[in-house]
């Protein structure tokens, strides 16, 4: 079986799903053996275990640090701002620096993933995420905290699909929505987390305090995550599939040995290479998959960064816009992941094309509120519908969509769209704002974004509801 590559193009081994029957020789050389089939079935197949448990936890674990190191942005800006005494334009920037280490990270790291593991590449992502982010606390200069941030994003922006991937390798298929959905949810809760953190830390240790926060958790939680095991899938695509058996039978409840061979997916040999994402049937859900990862982000982002100091302006103070702010990413997080459960039942598309409708209009309507229940109300809709609920889906969706020698790489490019979104959106905040553009503007205008994301969830995305990752990068590949 060759599941090499040369020069990260051509790779083999995307399946066909076909079935392996008594009579076809299970013996046979195949792209993937009889055996190999069996565990992945065995693994999708396998109700939800004790181990599934702790695995889970500490992914999560690990995620909240990466959610609560980025969105805390918005709590520390007016604090920042205040300490090198900076232009809107600047702290436009500031903000976005972090996404330009992320998108760096999102591309290079998960590239290195899926040749040394995702295991390796996470411990990495999560050890210089902290590490940068204690220092931080510690900045001297307006140009000293972008670099520090910008060194920060680029393990923070690996983290996502690479958490993401390592998840979706592992879990059951019928779980695999709700839980990737949980997960995504826990990153924003970890923006609730940050603005209530920040209410006691802020007025006592000041925005250097936030960053001291962040830091320690993380270097405490990559300690569990050591004593987790690599990817399944992928130790079988590296051959290792001994070491991948017996993590399967630790695993999973379903003993391989009593999987039928009549019920076994069949992989056969198909060229599948890094550059066919934008070949055939790739291309347009690659797009597709592009063009709702930057529309996200922009409406997203532009708001984490910026909400606080918005509502500050509106004439709330520091506490109340961080308390509105609170309740409004809580929101989000709710709607991440009771979108993220109902996708197991309506599909992913028709899921994410509405939350995406819904979030806009719900963006448009917000910027013509005036009241403090209105403003809160409309704000909360956007966030459970808009940022929430298009997350917990598109973020499952575009870990699913890729065959395993480069569904790390491929999910990373697609979040490295999402950073550029969330470079663009706190820039041309900054911008509006510094020449006293009125909020409704503002809203306006990422309702719209959000809008054409809906656009093309409906016509550019594919159903991969009840399907095994084998089965979804046969189809995509045939």
């Amino acid at each position: 079986m060759q599941r090499g590559h040369s020069g990260g193009e051509i790779m083999k081994s995307s399946p066909t799903a076909t079935t392996i029957s008594d009579q076809s020789g299970v013996s046979e050389t195949t792209a993937a053996s009889a055996r190999e089939a069996r565990l992945f079935a065995s693994l999708d197949r396998s109700a939800f275990t004790k181990r599934h448990s702790w695995l889970y936890v500490v992914l999560n674990l690990v995620h909240l640090t990466d959610g609560f190191d980025i969105l805390m942005v918005g709590v520390v800006l007016p604090g920042i701002i205040a300490t090198f005494k900076l232009t809107a334009s600047q702290a436009g920037f500031f903000a976005s620096s972090v996404f330009l280490g992320m998108t760096v990270g999102a591309v290079t790291i998960t590239y290195v993933a899926d040749r040394v593991g995702r295991k390796k590449a996470m411990l990495y992502c999560v050890t210089s995420y902290a590490i940068f982010t204690l220092i931080a606390a510690f900045a001297w200069s307006y140009e000293s905290i972008v670099v520090l941030r910008l060194l920060q994003g680029i393990g923070l922006g690996a983290e996502v699909p690479l958490v993401l991937t390592y998840l979706l390798e592992f879990v059951p298929v019928r779980h695999r929505g709700v839980l990737a959905a949980g997960t995504i949810s826990l990153w924003q809760f970890a923006g609730l987390l940050a603005a209530l953190v920040a209410i006691l830390v802020i007025p006592a240790f000041t925005w250097r305090g936030m960053f001291v926060v962040a830091a320690i958790p993380a270097l405490i939680f990559i300690v569990a995550f050591a004593y987790l095991p690599e990817s399944i899938r992928f130790l079988v695509h590296r051959d290792k599939v001994d070491e991948a058996e017996a993590i399967v039978r630790r695993f999973s409840s379903v003993d391989p040995d009593t999987v039928a061979n009549s019920s076994l997916v069949k992989e056969v040999i198909v060229e599948t290479g890094l550059r066919d994402i934008l070949r055939g049937r790739y291309l347009p859900r690659t797009l597709g998959v592009w063009i709702m990862s930057i529309t996200w982000a922009m409406a997203f982002f532009g708001l984490v960064a910026w909400l606080p100091s918005i509502l500050i302006r509106m004439g709330f103070t520091a506490v109340h816009s961080f308390a509105y702010t609170a309740a409004i990413v809580g929101a989000g997080a709710v709607g991440d992941f009771l979108c993220g459960w109902c996708m197991d039942y309506l599909g992913r598309r028709r899921t994410t094309s509405t939350c995406f409708f819904l979030g806009g209009i719900s963006m448009i309507a917000w910027g013509f509120q005036t009241t403090s229940s209105g403003i809160l109300l409309f704000g909360m809709l956007t966030a459970f519908f808009g940022t929430g609920g298009v997350a917990g889906c598109m973020f499952t969706y575009i870990c699913e969509l890729y065959p395993t020698q480069f569904r790390a790489t491929g999910s990373g490019i697609a979040t490295a769209w999402q950073r550029i979104g969330g470079i663009i959106a706190p820039s041309v905040l900054g911008v509006v704002i510094a020449a006293n553009g009125s909020t409704f503007d503002s809203f306006l205008v990422l309702g719209i974004i959000l809008l054409i994301g809906g656009v093309a969830a409906v016509a550019l995305m594919y159903e991969t509801k009840g399907k095994t990752l084998e089965e979804i990068a046969a189809h995509l590949a045939g």
